[in-house]
């Protein structure tokens, strides 16, 4: 095996916890949603998301890449906020009252 092929495969473990990760982040995404719902808390806390933004872009150890790391993570948060409206859409009606 080629070191092409090397890399490759490795970026393709990395994936793979990646992808674990954001199914872990995304449910507990929507337990959020259901939480600001019950309670009448806004999906959007610009406030906090710049705290989560700072906060992991200062565990960076490359500094070169904070750029892309607060990209990852606004982006990241976005798709977060967008999955708890879509909850909040078909959160059960008896949940609402």
């Amino acid at each position: 095996m080629n070191e092409h092929e090397k890399l490759r495969r490795r970026i393709d473990e990395l994936d793979a916890e990646l992808i674990a990760l954001f199914e872990a982040r995304m449910e507990v995404a929507g337990r959020i949603a259901e939480y600001k719902m019950e309670n009448d808390i806004p999906v959007f806390d610009e406030t906090r998301e710049e705290q989560v933004i700072c906060k992991n872009v200062g565990r960076l150890q490359d500094q070169s890449l904070e750029v892309y790391a607060a990209s990852f993570f606004s982006h990241l948060m976005a798709l977060s906020r967008k999955r708890q409206h879509e909850n909040l859409k078909n959160y059960p009606l008896s949940h609402k009252l």
